[in-house]
């Protein structure tokens, strides 16, 4: 069935009777432990990201069932085939693989270290060589830096929640960490960490992924056209900057 509400005659007592079929709703999984960009909360998906897709679905008519999992098992529904990410990067591989929505958001990944650490600026990734980098579980960063972080030259160390990378930079275990320049200023008030951006590698567009198939074809449509709306209305900038400021009182994930 697609994304759409189906009728379907019935024949009963020599009479066609028209049945609606409720219209199903399209999966979506967010990263339950990356706020103010997606969380979960009491069993909700939260952040900037279920936020605009919600939007952008109600402009639409579209019914959507959102979800906050761990990213690589979001990855892995995305892989089996039963339903879609939001909030996630394209690369040449997922292109090849993937349905993808239009752009919801641009997303900026910077160089995070201590302040009193004495390291250089970091403007593309051979200024990593030498230290260990935290990374996120499951993510990309874009095509040119995924192949230098999974390359031999970088030290890398990766984890499932933004927190716990926060917490290896703490504590030493990490001497760069690699994130959205948005997580920077939550995690380190959150933890109380006086944090510096060392700089920036790249910028890169986020999108709702879904796997092959009509019907995820469709809802992905009427999900565009819900996006474009939102960008016609000038709305997209102050949905997320309200989410980042709600992000402020984010309980992160569940322990």
């Amino acid at each position: 069935m697609a994304w759409r509400q189906a009728w379907v005659g019935v024949m009963g007592m020599g009479m066609a009777t028209a049945v609606a079929v409720a219209e199903p709703s399209l999966p979506i999984a967010f990263d339950q432990g990356n706020p103010p960009s997606m969380w979960g909360e009491a069993g909700q998906a939260r952040g900037v990201y279920p936020t605009l897709v919600t939007e952008a679905a109600r402009q639409a008519g579209l019914g959507v069932r959102l979800s906050a999992l761990p990213w690589p098992r979001a990855l892995a529904e995305l892989e089996a085939g039963t339903g879609c990410v939001g909030g996630a990067y394209a690369t040449p591989e997922r292109r090849r693989r993937f349905q993808f929505s239009e752009a919801i958001w641009t997303e900026r990944i910077v160089a995070v270290s201590l302040e009193h650490k004495a390291l250089p600026p970091v403007t593309r990734w051979q200024d990593l060589k030498g230290q260990v980098v935290g990374l996120h579980r499951g993510w990309s960063y874009g095509e040119t830096l995924d192949r230098a972080l999974d390359g031999p030259e970088l030290k890398t160390v990766r984890m499932t929640y933004g927190d716990r990378l926060f917490m290896a930079l703490h504590a030493g275990k990490v001497d760069v960490v690699l994130t959205d320049a948005d997580n920077v200023g939550f995690e380190a008030r959150r933890l109380g960490l006086e944090v510096v951006v060392r700089g920036t590698l790249s910028h890169n567009t986020t999108h709702v992924i879904c796997p092959p198939g009509a019907d995820f074809a469709a809802g992905l449509h009427r999900l565009d056209a819900g996006l474009r709306r939102l960008q016609e209305q000038g709305r997209v900038a102050a949905l997320v900057d309200a989410q980042v400021r709600a992000g402020e009182a984010a309980k992160g994930h569940p322990k």
